[in-house]
């Protein structure tokens, strides 16, 4: 645990009772665990199709082109669905501890914090995820500050990843254009960018997500 807790502190520059307060040896959740595998997986097909069909000759450009926009399509898609399966996880955890066996408490409670719910209808954006974590009681993004001093340039690189996608999913050349006259061109690199910033944002949003549900109901972390 020392040696665990040294490498957090230093790697991040945190004070090492706040890293301990997080407790970053812990078993993930599912939507952590399912992200890391399942969806990641996913991920690594089209990387692998990518290599195959975007080999030399002609219609090279074109070819990698559509599958760095359907690496960004699918990369959105897949953290959309980590942060709503991370929420459902923190609002039942939150509805079973609070309403216990009362059916009709959990009820309202569950739709109180679900109703709505901007993940279910939008993509994974800085302001949907903190609006809806918001709903539990979490500041999400102040939180994340607070443990990992990354957490704003990942809010960032989100922004922009959403802009890609929408500019592809609604074919808008000019706004693509624009990306690229700002430095960020939907290319590979692009891509495993984003893809190594969300990794760690969603590690980090499971850790801050289980620890402030344990400070707030005080029963322990779910996960």
């Amino acid at each position: 645990m020392a040696i665990v807790t040294d490498f957090v502190t230093q790697s991040l520059m945190l004070p090492a009772d706040l890293i301990k307060s997080l407790g970053y040896i812990n078993v993930p959740s599912l939507a952590l665990a399912n992200w890391r595998a399942d969806r990641q997986q996913r991920l690594d097909e089209l990387l692998a199709a990518r290599q195959i069909v975007g080999g030399p000759g002609p219609g090279r450009r074109w070819r990698t082109r559509e599958l760095n926009w359907a690496l960004t399509l699918r990369l959105a898609g897949e953290f959309q669905g980590f942060a709503r399966d991370l929420h459902d996880l923190a609002v039942d955890y939150f509805v079973g501890t609070l309403a216990g066996g009362n059916t009709q408490l959990a009820d309202t409670l569950r739709a109180r914090m679900t109703t709505n719910r901007q993940l279910d209808r939008g993509n994974a954006q800085p302001s949907s995820l903190g609006s809806d974590f918001a709903l539990l009681g979490l500041t999400l993004w102040p939180a994340l500050e607070r443990i990992d001093l990354r957490a704003a340039a990942w809010n960032a690189s989100l922004a922009r990843l959403n802009t890609a996608r929408n500019a592809i999913a609604h074919v808008d050349q000019p706004q693509l254009d624009q990306l690229r006259i700002q430095g960020h061109p939907v290319t590979l690199a692009a891509v495993r960018t984003w893809r190594r910033d969300f990794d760690r944002l969603a590690g980090t949003m499971d850790d801050v997500v289980s620890a402030y549900l344990d400070q707030l109901l005080g029963f322990g972390r779910p996960w």
